[in-house]
């Protein structure tokens, strides 16, 4: 288990909820719906600083 975890609450729309609830099968069933949450905002994250980082090399 990791620690120094922070609890927030998010609120989602239908559609998400049944995206979420298609990975959670498909991808994630393995692992808990908090693991799932955090590994796809790491992936969120990571992409963002790529396009960022993409981005800057363009602009050199």
């Amino acid at each position: 288990m990791v620690a120094n975890l922070k609890r927030f609450t998010v609120s989602i729309n239908q559609d998400m909820e049944v995206d979420l609830n298609k990975a959670k099968k498909e991808t994630y069933y393995k692992e808990t719906q908090s693991e799932m949450i955090r590994d796809l905002i790491n992936r969120g994250l990571a992409s963002l600083k790529e396009a960022k980082d993409s981005n800057r090399n363009k602009s050199v």
